[in-house]
């Protein structure tokens, strides 16, 4: 009796196939479980680096004013909310992607409060 020697590749070829969809399935959902808790946990936000990041290149390293007026001990502190959040001129807006209206109050208070 002949047998053909591309039958035993197949089974092996088919098994391999089969073990890899059931290792994927098996897998799909075990990345949610090993997150855990520490995956949904917030970031405190930090004003200052906030400030450093995005705010230094124009209005200058302490925010004294630089290309863009002076930040530091601001006063009005609603129209500082409108700009950050419109843009004005070069300044570009900040919409709430970039930063949320509770973080914009803490960067607006610590411009107010920055000597």
């Amino acid at each position: 009796m002949n047998r053909n020697p591309v039958i035993p590749f197949i089974l092996i070829m088919l098994m391999g196939v089969g073990l890899i969809f059931f290792m994927s399935a098996h897998g799909a959902n075990k990345g949610e479980e090993e997150g855990g808790d520490g995956a949904k946990t917030e970031q405190k936000f930090d004003a200052k680096t906030f400030a450093k990041d995005n705010c230094t290149s124009c209005h200058g390293q302490n925010l004294e004013g630089g290309m863009g007026p002076k930040l530091a001990g601001i006063s009005d502190t609603e129209k500082a909310k409108k700009i950050i959040r419109e843009g004005k001129g070069a300044m570009p807006a900040h919409d709430q992607s970039k930063i949320s209206d509770k973080d914009l109050d803490t960067l607006v208070k610590y411009l107010k409060d920055a000597k």
